[in-house]
């Protein structure tokens, strides 16, 4: 969502990363991009298209969610791929700027994070189902009790029409709570 809201792409992906609600260490940038993220999750983990798509995998408990929201990047990064061309170019040009703006006032677990994320080009494996399926089982795997998220992967296979149906109302729904909550959050921080 930081190319809808105009908030720092680093920040945003540091949201799955920084852990605690003392952020005033970073940039106001960064928090900024931290807050909206962890806003953006907890909006879309509530969202009725969530909470129906997390019933069909009870057996997966809270882990469902997880999976689920590297799904809906797939998803999104599938989309933005079709619409924007040179979305991953420009995506990577973004974050290497930021990191070489913002990455002195990182801690270095952070910069060293954001830098495999370019390195390994994650996001452009994220538009295709092998990587988006490698992300699955990978994640899964860090779980004290390893998780096989890879199975949405066979569950979006079965209903791809359902799903991204359902995941367009949802991202409508997500981009408009994003804009509010970035407002909100500016007000706030400044």
């Amino acid at each position: 969502m930081a190319h809808l809201t105009s908030t720092s792409l680093t920040g945003n992906l540091l949201g799955d990363f920084v852990k605690g609600s003392q952020l005033s260490f970073l940039p106001v940038e960064l928090e900024l991009g931290i807050r909206l993220h962890r806003g953006i999750d907890s909006f879309t983990d509530a969202h009725p298209v969530c909470q129906q798509f997390k019933s069909e995998f009870t057996e997966m408990r809270r882990y469902a969610g997880v999976g689920l929201d590297i799904l809906f990047d797939h998803l999104l990064a599938k989309q933005l791929n079709a619409k924007y061309q040179n979305l991953c170019t420009s995506f990577y040009q973004t974050l290497q700027t930021e990191l070489t703006l913002y990455g002195a006032t990182l801690p270095e677990k952070y910069q060293l994070k954001t830098s495999r994320i370019i390195n390994e080009n994650w996001f452009a494996s994220y538009s295709h189902q092998q990587g988006i399926r490698l992300a699955l089982h990978n994640t899964g795997k860090r779980f004290r009790n390893a998780v096989p998220l890879e199975i949405l992967m066979d569950w979006y296979d079965v209903n791809p029409g359902r799903v991204e149906s359902n995941f367009q109302l949802l991202y409508h729904d997500t981009t408009l709570f994003a804009l509010g909550k970035r407002d909100e959050l500016i007000a706030r921080l400044n």
